[in-house]
């Protein structure tokens, strides 16, 4: 692509995106703080805010009370699910690393809508097996290593009510998924991963689903 229909069309899309911003998704301070706490380069993997208030606008739909989310960070996407969920309702969120778990614990106690949120640290695939006794769950929330996608969609199917919605960010796979090969910052196993994951959620005898055009893409699907 010519350097200047580049530029035309990066400008586009950030000039869409900042009134989508300041239409639809003022960044409450909650979350403002969250972000500028995880400053640093390696964690500067937040949804933006666009797309928390779209899982906001997921959980009213549903009317989600016990939800599941797969991959903390600082607990930026916790928050704004939380502030959307009923009285009563809880969110288990797991987070493998040990820091980043305690960063989310420690905003998670400056506000009243974190007390609907439980971390639960450790590697994933050990602690979502014994979060089944909790289900079946109304949302499940995938924004972890993408290589796992797959993996993980194996467990939310059985945990997932009828009516319920299973959410993956990033399934654009930072624009590799409609790649024939992948690109420098993609695995192959990851592309493989996500391409079975976004396969399996297209088929409308199980799901009602669609991958909305995100920044980085968001797979939405309704169990049937």
């Amino acid at each position: 692509m010519p350097q200047e229909k580049y530029s035309m069309k990066k400008h586009l899309f950030e000039d869409r995106r900042d009134y989508i911003r300041q239409t639809f998704a003022h960044e409450p301070k909650s979350q403002q703080a969250i972000r500028a706490a995880m400053a640093s380069p390696e964690d500067q993997i937040n949804v933006p805010s666009e797309d928390g208030r779209l899982l906001q606008l997921l959980v009213r739909l549903v009317g989600a009370k016990k939800i599941v989310e797969i991959g903390t960070l600082g607990g930026y996407s916790s928050l704004w699910m939380a502030q959307a969920m009923p009285k009563g309702g809880q969110i288990y969120t797991c987070e493998y690393e040990d820091r980043r778990a305690k960063i989310a614990d420690k905003h998670f106690k400056k506000y009243a809508k974190g007390k609907k949120i439980t971390i639960v640290q450790g590697n994933a695939h050990e602690t979502l097996p014994k979060l089944s006794k909790k289900g079946p769950f109304d949302l499940i929330f995938i924004d972890a290593d993408k290589i796992s996608y797959a993996k993980y969609l194996d467990w939310a199917e059985k945990n997932l009510r009828r009516g319920g919605l299973i959410v993956g960010d990033n399934t654009f796979l930072f624009d590799a998924i409609w790649q024939e090969h992948p690109v420098d910052r993609v695995r192959q196993e990851a592309l493989f991963a996500m391409r079975d994951f976004n396969r399996r959620l297209s088929n409308p005898k199980k799901y009602q689903s669609m991958l909305l055009n995100t920044g980085q893409g968001m797979t939405v699907a309704m169990k049937l």
